[in-house]
Order: structure tokens, then sequence, then C-alpha cells
């Protein structure tokens, strides 16, 4: 069955405190979400460089990278659908990603696009997939799915025939990577998300 759940990511401003998080939860739970999606970066204490790049970047990042996230998110009653990471860290040690899913009580992993990657260098983009094809390989080993989270950046033409995400698409491996559809970006990017 299909579960309404929510980005911890758009939630990153109010949730800097645990009272806070708190409250922010349970209004979550009343609006009628069953889950959340958390971000590895704001379940772990970030340094500082990190939560100024990410705020430069227009990105909300919030400070409760020191907040009990099994304890708040089991006590507003939501389940944690899916880990945030970034793919860097995954393969580095795919272990520990897929431990910390497990103990989140998950079998999904989520790469979002990435920071500072050219979208239009087929050759890069190619490698990507390459990569995730690896990662989801990895992945599997331990019984975690991985996903890829697109933005709009995907949608850049690497050939006049094909977009990044279609190569994504047409390269990934379906038995180990999936895919975390954002009709937002897409739409913003000027895409049909729906076709």
């Amino acid at each position: 069955m299909p579960k309404k759940a929510i980005q911890q990511f758009m939630l990153g401003t109010v949730l800097n405190n645990e009272t806070q998080a708190r409250e922010t939860l349970a209004a979550a739970k009343a609006a009628g979400y069953d889950g959340i999606e958390l971000c590895g970066f704001m379940i772990h204490p970030t340094g500082f460089l990190v939560r100024m790049l990410t705020k430069a970047a227009g990105m909300p990042v919030g400070r409760g990278g020191n907040l009990d996230w099994h304890k708040l998110v089991r006590e507003a009653g939501l389940e944690v659908v899916s880990l945030h990471t970034d793919l860097g860290s995954l393969e580095r040690d795919t272990a520990d990603v897929a431990e910390e899913a497990g103990r989140f009580g998950t079998k999904y992993v989520v790469i979002t696009g990435m920071y500072r990657f050219d979208y239009g260098d087929e050759a890069a983009v190619r490698d990507l997939a390459a990569r995730l094809n690896r990662a989801g390989t990895a992945l599997a080993e331990e019984h975690i799915e991985l996903l890829y989270h697109n933005h709009n950046c995907e949608l850049r033409r690497v050939t006049p025939k094909k977009r990044a995400y279609d190569i994504l698409l047409e390269e990934t491996d379906p038995r180990y990577v999936n895919f975390e559809f954002d009709s937002y970006w897409f739409t913003e990017g000027g895409a049909n998300a729906l076709a």
C-alpha cells in the first residue's frame, strides 16, 4: 500500500532543536503523512562549511544533526520510508550506509542529483550510471535497494537526442538501481512530468 511521506529536507529550517522537531513531525503526522525520508547530512552533525555551502546553494539545512531521530520519528508515529545519502559515502562504506538504513527500518537508500556534477557531459553521465550500478549491486548484497532522485539538472542534453536522465534510465540495471521521481524538479526544468 502506498505511503504518503515527506522529505526531511523540506522541513530543514524547522528542525533546529528537539522541541521544534517534535512539533514539526507531529504536524506532519496530523497533516496525513505516514512517513518521512530522512536525509543523511541532516541526521548527523555537519561541519560549518557543509552547512554554509548547502545554505549558499539555496537549500534548507536546519541544525538537527545532534537530535535522536530514531526517538523523534517513533514518537511522531511516522515510518522512515528511505534514507537520503550521497554517492561518495555509499561508495566509501556501503555496509555502514546499509546498516544505518536497517536501523531506521527502511530498505531504501536514495542518491540525489549531485552538486557540481556536469550533467551535460555524456562520458560523465555514463560513468555515473556505472557507479550507480556498482553501488546498487553492493547495497543489494546488504538487502537494501538503491533509488536515484532527480532534480532538473538531469534534463540537460548530452546529445541532440538524449538528456542525462535518458542515459541514466537506459544504462542503469533495474535489478540494482531504481528511481524516486521528483515531478516538481522536472516541471521546474520545463519538462512534462506527467509524460
